[in-house]
């Protein structure tokens, strides 16, 4: 890794520390202050929904010279909701709050994924620094569950929200340390985004590279999603402690912070289309064997096998995002923020479906139906995306020749 990439990694992983500390301890903050189960649940959802929202808007103002100030005031605005989550005391406030921090937490994802892509060395490959890129999240979300549990155990709930609003201030300064993207082209970019206007942006969704991403961002969390909110229920249904489902679940997120990294290799030989396609059926088909499994030691590697192969696929993926977008019609802001748009789909779909699944097959049920429908809604997905995509090179051929 060159130096230069090194330091565009840490700000990410700043970012992902500061939202996950606070993330982690909110549930059990909330049942603490006596919130019912069923609200502590829909509370929590104004988060993902937010971020959701924020993702489009986003990118459409993101440009090259901007991105800093934008960056700045979308990491200061998640310290201060942060902060302000030890001031809550009931669910009006609360609701305000964590809709805020949703809200900042997509707005600062997606501008700095762009940010990140913009200002990589001019030297730098490309595939492996996407596989650096998605490793700093997932060393962000191991840092932060690790740093908001001792802190909450130690130091209580309040403390925990301060720290994480200090971090903000270590992404600010290392942010600051970054050099400036290149801006040659900040004019044109920002006058295309601007013409694109919210309408066509949405529109370009559906242009087949950039719906290909789309597609398997959104199938990757989703089923992602199922497997971690699921995993504990099954798990106790078969015995285990929760302590044991915890340990499964470290372990898979362990394993997609090591292997972030290094799936850029893998990538760079075998094809980042071709990975990022055949990553979900194959992670499908290993979670369709966990009913078969009621040992310990088997479901660990049975979730390690995942990670390894979830890992790939969105290293894979991200990799797509910045080799098949062509910047000349789509802003790197809005392609970010459709990617990372359908991420937090995904995330909200996965558990939603797969409780609708649970309800009716059972949670054993729920991990051969949920894997298998997602693999085959996916690969009709992907196969219509590309079957436009032919025709739209057909329609462009006969173009050129007449």
């Amino acid at each position: 890794m060159k130096t230069d990439t090194f330091k565009l990694c840490l700000p990410a992983i700043a970012i992902t520390v500061q939202n996950n500390a606070a993330a982690l301890i909110l549930p059990p903050f909330l049942h603490d202050l006596k919130f019912p189960v069923a609200a502590i649940g829909s509370l929590m959802s104004l988060g993902p929904v937010l971020a959701l929202a924020s993702r489009l808007p986003t990118g459409m103002a993101y440009n090259r010279r901007r991105a800093r100030v934008l960056l700045s005031l979308a990491i200061l605005a998640m310290a201060a909701c942060n902060f302000l989550y030890s001031l809550v005391t009931n669910a009006v406030s609360f609701g305000l709050v964590h809709a805020a921090s949703g809200f900042a937490y997509g707005a600062s994802t997606t501008l700095y994924m762009a940010f990140y892509v913009d200002s990589l060395p001019a030297d730098e490959n490309r595939s492996h620094a996407m596989g650096y890129y998605v490793g700093s999240l997932a060393v962000g979300y191991s840092i932060g569950n690790f740093l908001a549990g001792y802190l909450a155990d130690r130091l209580g709930y309040g403390a925990t929200f301060y720290a994480a609003a200090l971090l903000a201030l270590a992404a600010l300064v290392l942010i600051a340390l970054i050099k400036s993207p290149q801006t040659g082209a900040a004019r044109e970019e920002r006058q295309r985004t601007a013409a694109m206007g919210l309408r066509r942006s949405l529109k370009t969704a559906l242009e087949p590279n950039v719906a290909a991403i789309v597609t398997v961002a959104l199938f990757l969390n989703m089923l992602h999603q199922v497997g971690n909110v699921f995993l504990p229920l099954y798990g106790l249904s078969i015995g285990l402690s929760l302590t044991q489902v915890g340990v499964i679940r470290a372990l898979y997120s362990l394993c997609n912070a090591v292997t972030r990294p290094l799936s850029g290799l893998v990538v760079q030989r075998l094809g980042h289309r071709r990975l990022s396609y055949g990553g979900l059926p194959l992670q499908s088909a290993l979670m369709m064997l966990v009913p078969l499994l009621s040992d310990f030691a088997a479901l660990t590697a049975l979730y390690v096998s995942a990670g390894f192969v979830r890992a790939v696929a969105l290293v894979s993926n991200a990799v797509g995002l910045v080799e098949d977008i062509d910047e000349a019609k789509i802003s790197r802001g809005v392609a970010t923020g459709l990617y990372n748009a359908a991420g937090d789909l995904g995330n909200i779909l996965g558990p939603t479906a797969g409780g609708f699944v649970a309800s009716v097959a059972g949670v054993a049920g729920l991990f051969v139906v949920a894997p298998l429908g997602a693999a085959l809604l996916f690969l009709a997905t992907i196969g219509l995306v590309h079957w436009r995509w032919e025709e739209r090179a057909v329609h462009s051929g006969r173009g050129a020749q007449d």
